[in-house]
């Protein structure tokens, strides 16, 4: 999630720099309370397709019968804690929406398609509205509320999915709440004690409905559902320049914390599909989770990777649950 923007690291750091000095203005505009209103009806693309082109009429979208969780009944009866999950590194950074030095290719709404469920996300304001980018809006921006309109219709299309977000938010709690309340999230969201050591099972999840977890890197948070991410979780380091910077070592949080958060991914000094060729593939990526995994006695709970379509992430996460 972090940007790549590093004094020192050469190229990153004239990129970034050709970038501001090309598009003008930086993410660094004044914040503010509130959030645009919710953007028109998302475009035809978009709007009620589901896993590659069906269509989806939430009303008529029920719970299936037996109950299967995340794509399979034997996830219903256990902890949110006790699963791993897809994650897309900086999701909203990507190819198809012509953003400059992607982390992915296909945009949020193809990723669920593909079959992630958590997803690393950047707000900001800029010029006035509350936006993901990463780091540099003047080169590429969303609006927040608009990826959060792609993921409640992915909610209410898929009743049976629990999907994370964690969020590096450069807004405060009221304008994150703001966003979430637009694109009429709040039912979804679920809420957790900090402190508590047990999470609810992903059937209990799905049955209640609050099947969307949020967490924030911020320290500033007061509502409910917004965790503080590293009060609830620990991760590795994410700035690896080769396979072999790889390491088990905690970066942020505490190994005292339920959940774990694998970052593997390659920046050197940028992203690029060259670099995940390299580390996305197994047995490279599911012996390190496995590795992780008996170093820390922690399931890896989210495999974070950039270009999350190249490579085995998806029969890795299949792995660690046991398929």
């Amino acid at each position: 999630m972090k940007t790549s923007c590093w004094v020192g690291e050469g190229l990153a750091f004239a990129v970034c720099c050709v970038l501001a000095l090309s598009c003008g203005d930086d993410a660094s505009a004044p914040q503010d309370a509130g959030v645009d209103a919710p953007p028109a009806p998302p475009d035809a693309g978009h709007d009620a397709r589901v896993d590659g082109g069906a269509t989806c009429e939430p009303a008529g979208v029920t719970l299936p019968d037996p109950l299967v969780c995340n794509g399979h009944a034997e996830l219903c009866a256990r902890s949110y804690a006790d699963v791993s999950f897809a994650m897309a590194h900086n999701a909203m950074n990507t190819t198809e929406e012509g953003w400059p030095a992607p982390n992915q290719t296909p945009r949020l709404w193809a990723q669920l398609g593909l079959g992630v469920r958590g997803f690393m996300l950047d707000t900001y304001v800029y010029r006035g509205q509350t936006v993901l980018c990463h780091g540099i809006c003047a080169a590429g921006s969303r609006p927040f509320v608009d990826a959060l309109l792609d993921l409640k219709l992915f909610l209410d299309c898929h009743p049976a999915e629990v999907v994370t977000l964690i969020l590096e938010a450069h807004i405060d709690e009221p304008t994150t709440a703001a966003a979430f309340e637009a694109a009429g999230l709040m039912p979804y969201l679920d809420e957790q004690p900090v402190g508590s050591a047990t999470w609810p099972s992903l059937g209990e999840m799905i049955t209640s409905g609050r099947r969307l977890v949020v967490f924030t890197e911020s320290s500033a948070v007061t509502l409910p559902w917004h965790h503080e991410a590293y009060a609830f979780m620990w991760d590795t380091d994410y700035a690896a320049m080769t396979a072999s910077d790889f390491s088990c070592e905690v970066l942020r949080g505490s190994r005292a914390n339920r959940l774990f958060l694998m970052n593997h991914f390659l920046t050197a000094p940028l992203s690029s599909i060259g670099l995940a060729e390299l580390v996305n593939h197994n047995p490279l990526l599911l012996d390190r989770a496995r590795q992780c995994q008996t170093e820390s006695g922690f399931l890896p709970n989210f495999i974070a990777l950039d270009f999350v379509d190249v490579g085995d992430l998806l029969p890795t996460v299949e792995a660690l649950n046991g398929f």
